[in-house]
């Protein structure tokens, strides 16, 4: 290995990139995984023999586990879910990821449209989603046929009963241990045949109709971005040493980047999990904190709600002190010594506040942080900077294995995603959408030549649905998005027609329009119908009146029923009643009756930013006369 860590010869694929970090790095912490509450290191050696021992059992369950297969991974982040991953991988099997808070019906199409037969699951939950519609579902109005699912693998089997159907993780294992010499020549044989164009998994993204897509990764995609993390200068002597915190969910190309980046780089990746995470940065104290905008939202959060409360004095001089770290920006990005005055007072803002502040978060041997998947909000991104913590945005898609462009750390700009990284080309068509080229690219979508008619034009590029534009310093600025594919702050990818089928079943209910975009969760405008409300308040006996509590309480029992059919990411929060109907003349319908979402976004702003205000998670969902219509 070289000084960073990283191969002195290019890898050819993933399963042999970590198995090669194994025989190199053998004392150097992989993962530094939680027990009993305090964090450990596992080292590449003891995580590498783990590795081959799952393969060894995944190739002796029943009727083996052929080449080429596809074989899913559905849980929460942990050691477990990335051994089987780099096994699987190994053994020239493909790895489709699943949400675990994804639907069973949704399970089952990803599992019918990937051919999966074989699936490790965390535990009996997510068990009975395959079990549930493993003889057939139903998904999206369409029928489906019982699934080929033939074997399951259970990581936590507590409370499973036995069956035929299933075996632990555990016994997995050691029936590979006790097989590793008679599978030796099979699994070096399928390792030796990887190249990098082969398929190395399906991640699916959800589509503008509702249906999952499978986007295909080879293993060239991956490496081809994992070769150029070293440009990004994310990974240093310190931040390896303090690691790299991995709590996206797996079943995301983000989370899946940081997963492969730390075995790529040769640090440790620390290990945590929503829940736990502001418990385990204190603990844990990473190098590098990579992070959905979300995340950053929530801390920014958490830090002015405690500054609210504090005493007046201690207020302003959290104030005094985050005025100096912005002033501090431009010199600092420039690379400048700050002037004398403003030097003076950010050593001294840095020794009173922000030390403490990062010490608290357990940012205190923090080397950078990195953010992606959605926009981050400018001021909160200057936040950041402004207390010491150098926050890196990138931008890419699923299908770019996630990353086009980045800042670095030597070079940034605030409300810009960075340039394109090595490699990848970037140009703006005529009509302002990011088209791109590169190693990194997928070669299309599993099952949907429509869609890879849509994403690739004939020369080859690959069209994001992502207006931006380049700064005189070649910085790309994304302004908008051209598809209605909503992201939320979370990273999650949100199909609102879906959602807005749903909510207009509803009875009542006209029109529906999904909010939900670089926000932290979705909401929904309604228009009613009129004659469905007067029909309520006949059989009802109460007014029809679109403010009336009886009528928003129906309203809100109905919601509830469709959030039931909705992932949670998906589901909507809060609503208001929109008191204009949709129409062609007065600008919220085009001329083929789809409706203006920016118009409707824009008309209505006042009850849409009601339901993300401070406060609102307090508020009854409430009905609303739109002045501005």
């Amino acid at each position: 290995m070289t000084p960073s860590n990283q191969p002195a010869a290019p890898d050819v694929s993933l399963g042999g990139m970590f198995l090669a970090r194994a025989k190199s790095l053998p004392d150097v912490a992989a993962f530094r995984v939680k027990r009993e509450g305090e964090y450990q290191d596992v080292s590449y050696k003891d995580a590498g023999a783990r590795v081959e021992a799952i393969a060894a059992g995944l190739l002796t369950i029943p009727g083996g586990l052929p080449a080429r297969s596809a074989l899913s991974i559905l849980g929460e982040t942990g050691l477990e879910w990335i051994l089987c991953d780099y096994a699987t991988l190994s053994l020239d099997v493909l790895v489709v990821p699943i949400y675990p808070s994804l639907l069973s019906s949704e399970v089952g199409f990803i599992c019918q449209d990937a051919k999966v037969e074989v699936v490790i699951v965390d535990d009996g939950k997510q068990l009975d989603k395959l079990r549930a519609c493993k003889g057939g579902f139903t998904f999206l109005d369409k029928g489906y046929p019982a699934l080929p699912l033939r074997h399951f693998v259970v990581i936590n089997p507590t409370g499973v009963a036995p069956a035929t159907d299933w075996e632990s993780l555990a016994d997995l294992e050691a029936r590979g241990r006790a097989k590793l010499e008679d599978t030796a020549g099979e699994r070096a044989r399928r390792l030796a045949g990887i190249t990098r164009d082969v398929v190395a998994t399906y991640a699916y993204t959800s589509g503008t109709t509702g249906a999952p897509k499978g986007v295909i990764q080879t293993h060239g995609n991956w490496l081809a971005i994992l070769e150029v993390t070293a440009e990004l200068g994310l990974f240093t002597e310190a931040s390896r040493a303090h690691g790299s915190m991995l709590f996206l969910p797996l079943a995301h190309s983000f989370g899946r980047l940081v997963e492969l980046s730390c075995a790529y780089n040769g640090g440790p990746a620390v290990l945590s999990g929503v829940a736990t995470l502001a418990e385990d940065l204190a603990k844990s104290r990473p190098g590098i904190f990579p992070a959905a905008p979300r995340v950053y939202e929530k801390i920014y959060g958490r830090i002015m709600a405690g500054v609210a409360s504090a005493p007046p004095s201690r207020q302003r001089l959290f104030n005094w002190a985050i005025s100096v770290g912005r002033a501090s920006i431009p010199y600092r990005r420039r690379g400048k010594r700050l002037p004398l005055l403003l030097g003076l007072q950010h050593r001294l803002a840095e020794r009173l506040v922000f030390r403490k502040i990062r010490a608290r978060l357990g940012f205190d041997r923090l080397e950078s942080a990195a953010t992606g998947s959605a926009p981050l909000a400018p001021a909160i991104h200057e936040f950041f900077f402004a207390i010491g913590i150098t926050l890196i945005e990138g931008y890419g898609l699923t299908e770019t294995c996630p990353i086009l462009t980045a800042n670095r750390l030597d070079r940034w700009k605030l409300q810009t995603v960075g340039t394109p990284v090595k490699n990848v080309v970037i140009k703006i068509a005529a009509d302002g959408e990011i088209l791109a080229k590169g190693p990194n690219v997928t070669q299309g979508y599993l099952n949907r030549p429509d869609a890879n008619a849509d994403a690739f034009d004939a020369e080859g590029w690959f069209h994001t649905g992502d207006i931006g534009e380049f700064d005189g310093e070649g910085n790309l600025r994304i302004t908008d998005r051209k598809k209605d594919l909503l992201k939320t702050s979370g990273g999650k990818y949100i199909a609102p027609i879906k959602i807005e089928g749903m909510l207009k079943a509803m009875p009542m209910v006209n029109e529906a329009v999904v909010i939900g975009d670089n926000r932290k969760y979705c909401t929904a405008l309604l228009v009613l119908d009129e004659d469905g409300v007067k029909a309520w308040a006949t059989r009802t006996g109460n007014p029809p009146d679109h403010k009336h509590p009886a009528l928003l309480a129906a309203l809100q029992k109905s919601l509830d029923e469709v959030n039931r059919e909705l992932a949670s990411f998906e589901s909507i929060k809060y609503f208001r009643v929109v008191g204009v109907p949709f129409s062609v003349d007065n600008g919220l319908l085009t001329a083929s009756f789809k409706v203006k979402r920016k118009e409707v976004a824009k008309r209505f702003s006042d009850l849409i930013e009601e339901m993300y205000a401070p406060g609102a998670e307090g508020a009854q969902s409430k009905g609303a006369d739109s002045k501005a219509a």
